[in-house]
C-alpha cells in the first residue's frame, strides 16, 4: 500500500490503494486536520482577545491624556 502524505503530513488516498484502506487513511486525515483548525482558531481567539484588550486600553490611556492637557 502506497503511504502519501501531503506536504504538512496528512495520509492521502492512492489509486492503488482498496477502497477499505483509503477510507481509514481519509477518516484519520479529516481527524488530523479537525485538530489543526481547532488548535488554530482558538489561537486566532487568544490573539484576537490580546488585541481587542489592548485596543481597549489605548483608547482609556489616550482618553486619560486628553483630560489632562
Amino acid at each position: 500500500m502506497p503511504n502519501d502524505l501531503s506536504p504538512r503530513g496528512y495520509k492521502l488516498p492512492h489509486p492503488n490503494n482498496i477502497a477499505s484502506q483509503d477510507v481509514v487513511r481519509i477518516r484519520d486525515t479529516i481527524v488530523a486536520v479537525d485538530a489543526d483548525v481547532s488548535s488554530r482558531e482558538a489561537e486566532h481567539k487568544k490573539l484576537k482577545e490580546a488585541f481587542d484588550r489592548f485596543t481597549f486600553e489605548t483608547f482609556l490611556n489616550l482618553w486619560s491624556n486628553h483630560d489632562n492637557s
